[in-house]
């Protein structure tokens, strides 16, 4: 947690701004405008909103405008190692490929700051109530019913959580593309946090994903050359920056 508020203090260190107060932009699940908040202080006056009292914070997203160019220019150039990786690969290795660039293109991503926007933890813990300024962007809304599956598997998309599931069972009676990872899946957390889940039937755990979670199939280790290395932790970082739906 030190590591995370050094990263968000430097973040406003970089950005030549004193302490003072910030702008926030609101949005909330449902379509519903944007609010839009003058003033805000610090992290526990955010976050106490009355019109955030239905929140789930373990979902929330705050980004500001200078993580969020990075973040953005990232993944342009994990879009763009995709596309050449499925151009330069033919067959159903390049076809992987592309399915996964179309997958990501769609997504929405935002340099998430790493922060605890529980309002109780933030009240009780008064390191964690950190300073506002400049202008932040918040993405809140209600817990979900589902978690996605992504990555090399012939069925992406949203499927129910089910309390007590584990990992695996998400993946029963779905195929892997060529490629794939077949012995783990990376579970993308709403908080922002990765576990590499074994799936095998030799190196099994029971691995439950929460509401809103990831469950995606990546490459396998035997796929890489050279030019392929930390493709794997190139897209996990995308989408640990995913805007919430």
């Amino acid at each position: 947690m030190r590591t995370i508020l050094t990263c968000f203090s430097l973040l406003l260190a970089l950005s030549g701004i004193s302490y003072g107060a910030g702008d926030v932009t609101v949005h909330l699940a449902g379509g519903a405008a944007p609010l839009k908040l003058s003033g805000v202080e610090r992290l526990a006056d955010l976050v106490t909103q009355p019109a955030l009292a239905q929140s789930w914070w373990p979902g929330a997203v705050i980004a500001e405008p200078n993580a969020s160019a990075v973040a953005q220019r990232r993944h342009r150039a994990l879009l763009q190692r995709l596309a050449a990786l499925a151009s330069e690969n033919p067959g159903e290795t390049g076809a992987a490929f592309e399915q996964l660039r179309r997958q990501l293109a769609d997504m929405r991503i935002t340099g998430r700051l790493r922060v605890n926007l529980d309002p109780d933890w933030v009240r009780v813990h008064a390191e964690n109530n950190l300073p506002l300024d400049g202008h932040y962007t918040l993405w809140a809304g209600a817990q979900p019913a589902s978690v996605t599956l992504l990555g090399l598997t012939s069925a992406p998309g949203k499927k129910v959580w089910v309390p007590g599931r584990s990992v695996d069972a998400y993946l029963d009676g779905i195929s892997r593309l060529r490629g794939a990872e077949r012995s783990y899946a990376w579970v993308i957390y709403p908080d922002g946090r990765t576990l590499k889940a074994p799936i095998a039937y030799w190196n099994h755990r029971h691995i439950e994903p929460t509401p809103g979670s990831l469950i995606f199939i990546g490459f396998a280790d035997a796929l890489f050359s050279s030019a392929r290395d930390g493709l794997n932790e190139q897209i996990l970082y995308s989408l640990t920056h995913r805007i919430p739906d």
